[in-house]
């Protein structure tokens, strides 16, 4: 979780923690088009044994966010 925050923080993402495994992230100002909102979850794939993280758009274009989520998980080494 912490290398998550580090990474959103990197790509100056405004998050906050809801829960223990999951932030919720806002990139940019509103109304700009490079605007997006996100939730970000580390989860645990089970039959692999591993942990992942699972990426939610909730605003803002799909651009955005595939431009921001890229960022965060080129610097999470996924």
């Amino acid at each position: 979780m912490a290398a998550l925050r580090q990474a959103t923080d990197s790509a100056s993402c405004r998050c906050r923690q809801l829960e223990p495994f999951l932030l919720s992230c806002t990139h940019a100002k509103s109304a700009s088009e490079h605007f997006c909102h996100f939730e970000a979850e580390v989860c645990r794939l089970q039959r692999l044994g591993l942990t992942g993280v699972l990426f939610r758009r909730l605003a803002g274009t799909s651009l955005a966010f595939r431009t921001v989520v890229t960022s965060i998980a080129s610097q999470l080494q996924l």
